[in-house]
């Protein structure tokens, strides 16, 4: 690719930092730019869909990812304890570790 020159310093400039070949970090940049372009449309999608649609039951968890991070919003029983809910958990995974 034909890069302006000061972009073209730049690019070898941060590829000689990386040790990696100028090709190479500039697939990875456009890579990294799909990855995030691809986060950005998701959220969208799922923020537009929420919006539209706005019919989940109630009680029922709100899904979504927000910064590549899956977030799940729900309400908690009454008399739910994290602590307890947590002790239960290393419970079954140390039982499930033992069988």
């Amino acid at each position: 690719m034909n890069f302006p020159p000061q972009l073209q310093q730049k690019i070898e400039k941060w590829a000689n930092s990386q040790g990696i070949s100028t090709e190479q970090f500039v697939l990875q940049a456009i890579a990294e730019k799909i990855d995030t372009l691809s986060q950005q449309a998701t959220e969208q999608h799922t923020q537009q869909n929420s919006e539209i649609t706005n019919i989940l039951p109630l009680n029922q968890p709100n899904i979504y990812r927000k910064e590549g991070i899956l977030v799940i919003e729900a309400e908690l029983p009454e008399n739910f304890d994290v602590n307890t809910f947590i002790d239960e958990l290393r419970e079954e995974r140390i039982q499930d570790q033992i069988t």
